[in-house]
């Protein structure tokens, strides 16, 4: 007959195997939040962005817009 294990031992294997799963756990849950935190942040600056697109095109304040020289300035 083989020997039963420790009760110390069994209860370090217990606690080893729910402080595994406590830090697999937490370590996804910390991943998923920055990644998703990330994300939110990209959409806001990519939503700012086609704000300010639609509310300054065709304006003196666009960006893009190609400034032409002014005659009044020799």
């Amino acid at each position: 007959m083989a020997a039963a294990p420790e009760p110390g031992r069994i209860r370090r294997s217990c606690d080893v195997g729910v402080g595994g799963f406590i830090l697999v756990t937490l370590g996804c849950w910390f991943h998923c939040r920055y990644n998703y935190a990330k994300l939110r942040i990209q959409e806001r600056t990519a939503r700012d962005g086609i704000k300010n697109k639609i509310l300054y095109e065709s304006t003196h304040l666009d960006p893009e817009r190609k400034q032409s020289p002014s005659k009044n300035s020799s």
